[in-house]
C-alpha cells in the first residue's frame, strides 16, 4: 500500500464493559500531509444504553465548547426502549410504545403527529396524522381483516389483511397463496388529492375513489417461487427457474397474445453469481469475476452475427481494500480533440478514510452545471470536439460533508463547485459559483431541504416525504411543478407534472403499479404503459402504447439496457440489437455525456444513474427519499438514522464508485456481493405490520412497522444461514428475537451447546447490540478443538476484514478483538460436568464449520448477563458479563420436561430466557381470554410461515408463573 496509508492506524477505546467510548481514524489526502486524527466519541447510561454519540467535526468543537451539541442524543424508557431521539440534522422524534411494543404515537420536530390505533390482537387498523397547521388530526391509513368464513377461507385471506386505504387511495388484497404470499390485490386511486380523512363507513371511502381497479396478480409454484406474474394491463412475465432452483430465463406475454423472450441462458458460478445470460435480442452478456473474493473483474457484452461485435467491455481494477482504481471499456473508440487523446477510461484516487478525492473521465464539451442534462449527441456526429477529459478533485470536512469541487477540463474553462455547510450540523447548500448561500435557513426542522435551486421551492408531507417542487413560479397563471404521491409503504404510487405553454395548463401524469407504468400526456394526446423487468446482468423496459404513437416508435417495443457494476444504465438497445441511446456518469452520478439515435427516442429513457428513475427536477428517486446528483448528497436525511454514519446526507460514505445505495437508505457494496449481504429493511410506516400478517410472517412483520428503519447485516460467511430469509423479517423487537432465534438455534445444533450455554450467548448478543447502534453486528465463534467455544461480537465492518483474514490464515484471538470485537467463553473444557455433553464432529454429510461463523444481529437494549465472571482465550482481556440482574419471573417447568429435547427444547430455553430477563416484547407476551399467558417460540419446529408456535403459561401468584403447555394457533 502507497505511503499515503502509513502511520494511520484504526483506533477504538472501550470501557470495563466492552462499549466503545472512542474510536480514531487519521485523515491524509496527501502523501506529505501530517495525518489528522478523527475522533468519534460515545457516552452511554449506567445500564449501558447509548446516550449520546460525536462525530469528529463536532467533537473537536465540543471540546472548546461545550455547549455544541451530539450528532444524536438518546434518552430511554425503563424498559430500555428509545422514547427520544435527538439529531443535529433530523431534529428531535418522541416514540410512545405500548406494553407489547406496538407503536402508539409519534411526534417530530416540526410539529407533527402520527397516532396507531390497534385491534384487539395487536393488528394494525388505522393511522392518524396531524401536522403543524392542522386543526385537527386526520385519518391517512384504515386497515381491515378477512373473518373466518368459508367466503374468505377459498381465498386463504383468513385472519389476513383484505383492504388498506393509504394516502393514495386503497389497496385490496383479494387473493393470497398456500404460502402467505399476495396472489392478486386491486388498486384503485384517489379522485383529488386534497386533505385526506377516511372515514370508519365503507361506503363513505368507496365515493372517495376512482371506479377503475387496477387489478395485478401472482401465480407461484410448489416451492414458492414466482412463475408468472401479470400485470393489471394483462401482460403477463413467465419465469424459467433450473434443477436448483435458479432463475433461468424469462419471457413476456403482451396482453395482445404476442410473446417475446426477455432473456435466456442464464448461468451462475459457485457463489451464485450470474456469469453469462442472453437476452431478448441475442446479445451475449459474460461477467467474469475474481475467484476468492467474488469481485467482477470484466463484463462483456457481443452483438449477434458472424462478426461478434463487442458492445461493451468493461474492465475493473481494485486496491488491496477493494475500492475501484480504474475503469476501461475497450468496446469505445479512442478519439482525439485539441491534441488531447480521448478513451473510454476513468481513474480514482482516496484518501485514508477510503473517500474519493480525485477522478478523471470524459465529458461534453458543452458540460452543463446544475440539473440539467448536457447537450445529447446524436449518433452519427462527425465533430470531434465533443468529447473532452476532465479531472475533478473533491474536498471534504471532518463530518464527511463535501465542501467543494474542483472541476478541470482538458479543454475550456474549469470551475469550482462550494457547498456551504452549517456550523453545528451538516445542513448544506449549493452556493452556485460565487455566492454564499445561507444552510441554516435552507432546511425545516426535521432537516428537510426547502430549496432545490434559486426559487424552486420544494415542501414536504407530515411524514418527511417530498411531497412537490415548484419550478417555475408566476403570479397570474399556474405555476410548473411536479407532485409526488405516497402509498402507506413510502412508496411512491404516482407523479404528476404540470406546466403551462400557450396560456394553457398541461398535464403530464405517471402511476406506479406492480411491474407497470402508466404514462399520459394530456397536451400530446399520448397514453402508454411501460413495464419493468430485472434480467440480472440487464434491464429490460416495454412500451406498450394506447393513443398517439409516435412515428418511428414501435407498438410492443423492448428497450434492453446494459448495465455497469453501480447497475447504471450504459447504453440502450432495442429487439435487433441496435443501439437507441448511450450515456456515462459523473462518479456522483451526473450525466457526463449521452447520445442517442433521435431526440424522439430519449423521451423515453428515465432509468438511469444506479438504475433509479430521474424525473424532471433532475432528482433521482431510490425509493425512500431523493438524490441530488449536482450536489453529491441527498436533499433530506437517512429515514433509518446513522445507519450509514452519522451524517445523514452523504452518499455512501463519499465512495460512490465502491458502494451503491438500493433503496436510500444505506451503502451496498456493488460488486462484492457474494462475499456480504447487507440486508436493509426500512419499516418506516405502519404498513410492515400488516403485511407481515399478510406475508405468512404476522409476528415478525408486525413488529417491523412498530419501529423506525433500521439496519440489519448479515454476514454470509461459510454459513447456512440464508439471506432470503431475513428478507422477510422486520427490525422490531420480535423480528429481532426471529433473526436472533434463527441464528443461536443453528449454532446451538452445530456446537451442542447446552441450554445453559445456549442463553448466555442469547444474553451476551442483547448486551453489546446497542453498542453497535444503526451499522450492524457481525458474531463469530472460535474453533471448538479444544472443547473451549468462544463468542466474538462485533461491528459488521469488522466481519468483513475478518473474512479476508481467515481466508489466508487462522486470526489469533488477539487479531479478532483488535478488530473491534468483544469475546465470552460459553464453553470451558475444565468446567464440562456443567455443561452439555461436548459437540460432535460434523459428518461429512452434514459439511464442515467453518473456523469462524460470522452471522447477524443489529442493534438493541443492553440487558446484564450471568454472575458468573468468563475466562478469556489469551492474556488479553476481553468484555466481562455484568452481574446478574434478579429474573422477572420465577417460571415451574415440571409439566413441559418431556419438550426440552432437541430444537424445540432449544427454542423453549431461548424464549423462557428471554422472559426471565424481561424481554417481553420480543415474544409477543400477552393474555388470552382463557386466562393463559403466551410467548412466542422462535424457531420452533412446528412453526410455520403462518405464525410461531406458543408457549403457554399460567400466572400462578406474584412473578411466579407456571408452564403448562404449547399451542399452534393456526391448527383448528
Amino acid at each position: 500500500m502507497s505511503s499515503l496509508h502509513q502511520h494511520t492506524p484504526s483506533l477504538t477505546a472501550f470501557d470495563p464493559r466492552g462499549l466503545t467510548l472512542r474510536t480514531v481514524a487519521y485523515h491524509r489526502a496527501q502523501a506529505q500531509d501530517e495525518p489528522q486524527a478523527r475522533v468519534h466519541r460515545q457516552t452511554f447510561s449506567a445500564g449501558g444504553q447509548l446516550q449520546q454519540q460525536w462525530d469528529a467535526r463536532l467533537h473537536r468543537l465540543h471540546e472548546t465548547d461545550p455547549a455544541v451539541q451530539a450528532n444524536q442524543r438518546l434518552r430511554h424508557s425503563l424498559s430500555g426502549r428509545v422514547l427520544r431521539s435527538h439529531s443535529i440534522d433530523a431534529g428531535w422524534r418522541i416514540a410512545l410504545s405500548g406494553i407489547a411494543g406496538q407503536l402508539l404515537s409519534v411526534w417530530d420536530a416540526r410539529g407533527s403527529l402520527q397516532r396507531y390505533e390497534f385491534d384487539a390482537v395487536l393488528r394494525p387498523v388505522a393511522v392518524y396524522e396531524q401536522a403543524d397547521d392542522d386543526t385537527r388530526e386526520r385519518c391517512t391509513e384504515r386497515l381491515e381483516y378477512a373473518a373466518m368464513n368459508t367466503q374468505h377461507s377459498a381465498r386463504n385471506q383468513c385472519g389476513r389483511l383484505i383492504r388498506h386505504d393509504d394516502p393514495a387511495g386503497s389497496v385490496l388484497y383479494e387473493q393470497y397463496a398456500l404460502s402467505g404470499a399476495i396472489a392478486q390485490q386491486g388498486r384503485l386511486f384517489l379522485r383529488a388529492e386534497e386533505a385526506l380523512d377516511w372515514s370508519a363507513q365503507l361506503d363513505v371511502r368507496k365515493a372517495q375513489l376512482e371506479t377503475e381497479c387496477h387489478t395485478s396478480a401472482w401465480r407461484y409454484d410448489a416451492l414458492g417461487g414466482l412463475v408468472e406474474q401479470t400485470d393489471a394491463k394483462g401482460n403477463r412475465q413467465q419465469s424459467l427457474y433450473g434443477p436448483e432452483g435458479e432463475l433461468t430465463g424469462a419471457s413476456l406475454v403482451f396482453s395482445s397474445g404476442t410473446r417475446k423472450r426477455l432473456f435466456d441462458l442464464r448461468t451462475y458460478n459457485a457463489q451464485g453469481q450470474v456469469e453469462s445470460e442472453r437476452a431478448g435480442n441475442n446479445v451475449l452478456t459474460l461477467a467474469t469475476y475474481r475467484p476468492h473474493d467474488g469481485r467482477l473483474l470484466r463484463l462483456t457484452a457481443r452483438k449477434p452475427g458472424s462478426t461478434q461485435v463487442i458492445l461493451q467491455d468493461l474492465t475493473y481494477t481494485y486496491d488491496r481494500v477493494g475500492n475501484v482504481l480504474s475503469i476501461r471499456d475497450a468496446a469505445q473508440p479512442t478519439t482525439w480533440a485539441s491534441n488531447t487523446k480521448i478513451e473510454a477510461t476513468a481513474s480514482f484516487e482516496y484518501d485514508t478514510l477510503y473517500q474519493l478525492i480525485k477522478a478523471t473521465g470524459r465529458e461534453n464539451a458543452q458540460h452543463a452545471i446544475g440539473p440539467a442534462l448536457p447537450a445529447l449527441v446524436q449518433f452519427g456526429s462527425t465533430d470531434s470536439s465533443l468529447l473532452r477529459n476532465y479531472i475533478r478533485h473533491y474536498q471534504y470536512n471532518e463530518g464527511g460533508n463535501l465542501v467543494q469541487m474542483q472541476h478541470v477540463p482538458s479543454s475550456g474553462q474549469g470551475y469550482t463547485q462550494r457547498i456551504n455547510t452549517a456550523a453545528h450540523s451538516n445542513h448544506s447548500v449549493f452556493n452556485g459559483l460565487d455566492s454564499h448561500a445561507d444552510p441554516l435557513n435552507g432546511f425545516d426542522k426535521n432537516g428537510n431541504q426547502q430549496l432545490l435551486m434559486r426559487g424552486q421551492a420544494m415542501s414536504w408531507n407530515a411524514r418527511n416525504q417530498l411531497q412537490r417542487v415548484t419550478q417555475v413560479v408566476r403570479e397570474q397563471g399556474g405555476s410548473d411543478d411536479e407532485t409526488y404521491g405516497y402509498d402507506g409503504a413510502g412508496l411512491r404510487v404516482f407523479k404528476r407534472r404540470s406546466s403551462l405553454a400557450k396560456n394553457r395548463q398541461h398535464i403530464e401524469q405517471v402511476r406506479y403499479l406492480p411491474g407497470l407504468e402508466l404514462h399520459s400526456n394530456d397536451a400530446t394526446g399520448e397514453s402508454f404503459n411501460v413495464l419493468s423487468i430485472e434480467a440480472g446482468l440487464n434491464r429490460i423496459r416495454a412500451l406498450v402504447w394506447e393513443h398517439k404513437r409516435p412515428a418511428g416508435v414501435a407498438d410492443e417495443q423492448l428497450r434492453f439496457s446494459l448495465v455497469d457494476a453501480t447497475t447504471s444504465s450504459t447504453l440502450e438497445l432495442d429487439e435487433q440489437a441496435a443501439l437507441l441511446s448511450q450515456e456515462g456518469y459523473y462518479p456522483f452520478g451526473g450525466t457526463a455525456w449521452w447520445a442517442a439515435k433521435s431526440q424522439v427516442e430519449v423521451r423515453f429513457k428515465t432509468v438511469r444513474y444506479s438504475g433509479k428513475e430521474r424525473d424532471a427536477t433532475g432528482l433521482y428517486y431510490y425509493g425512500y427519499r431523493y438524490y441530488a446528483p449536482w450536489l453529491m448528497r441527498w436533499i433530506s436525511p437517512d429515514p433509518s438514522g446513522d445507519a450509514d454514519s452519522l451524517n445523514l446526507y452523504a452518499m455512501v460514505g463519499n465512495n460512490p464508485v465502491t458502494f451503491t445505495d438500493v433503496a436510500g437508505l444505506a451503502p451496498n457494496l456493488t460488486l462484492v456481493r457474494s462475499l456480504a449481504r447487507i440486508i436493509i429493511t426500512g419499516a418506516l410506516t405502519l404498513v410492515g405490520y400488516a403485511l407481515g400478517w399478510a406475508a405468512g410472517y404476522p409476528r415478525e412483520g408486525a413488529m417491523t412497522g412498530a419501529a423506525a428503519g433500521v439496519g440489519l447485516g448479515l454476514m454470509s460467511w461459510r454459513t447456512s444461514v440464508a439471506a432470503e430469509q431475513l428478507q422477510s423479517m422486520g427490525s422490531g423487537e420480535e423480528g429481532y428475537a426471529q433473526l436472533v432465534a434463527n441464528v443461536i438455534l443453528e449454532t446451538s445444533k452445530r456446537r451442542g451447546l447446552s441450554r445453559e450455554e445456549t442463553n448466555r450467548l442469547v444474553n451476551f448478543i442483547y448486551t453489546h447490540r446497542q453498542g453497535y447502534q444503526g451499522e450492524g453486528l457481525a458474531i463469530a465463534f472460535s474453533p471448538a478443538a479444544n472443547e473451549n467455544i468462544y463468542a466474538y461480537i462485533g461491528p459488521a465492518r469488522a466481519g468483513l476484514q475478518l473474512n479476508v483474514m481467515e481466508s489466508t490464515r487462522e486470526p489469533t484471538p488477539r487479531e479478532i478483538r483488535q478488530l473491534g470485537f468483544k469475546s465470552i467463553q460459553l464453553r470451558d473444557s475444565d468446567r464440562a460436568s456443567t455443561s452439555a455433553p461436548p459437540a460432535s464432529r460434523p459428518s461429512s454429510a452434514q459439511g464442515s464449520v467453518s473456523q469462524f461463523e460470522t452471522q447477524a444481529a443489529t442493534p438493541l437494549v443492553r440487558k446484564k448477563l450471568g454472575n458468573r465472571q468468563q475466562p478469556v482465550p489469551s492474556v488479553e482481556s476481553t468484555s466481562q458479563a455484568g452481574a446478574a440482574s434478579e429474573p422477572r419471573f420465577i417460571i415451574d417447568e415440571s409439566q413441559i420436561t418431556h419438550l426440552m429435547e432437541g430444537a424445540a427444547g432449544r427454542s423453549i430455553g431461548i424464549t423462557l430466557g428471554h422472559l426471565q430477563e424481561g424481554r417481553f416484547a420480543a415474544v409477543n407476551w400477552h393474555r388470552h381470554a382463557d386466562r393463559l399467558w403466551s410467548a412466542d417460540l422462535h424457531g420452533h419446529p412446528g412453526s410455520t410461515r403462518r405464525g410461531a408456535v406458543r408457549l403457554m403459561l399460567e400466572h400462578t401468584g406474584g412473578r411466579t408463573y407456571r408452564a403448562v403447555g404449547l399451542r399452534d394457533p393456526h391448527r383448528r
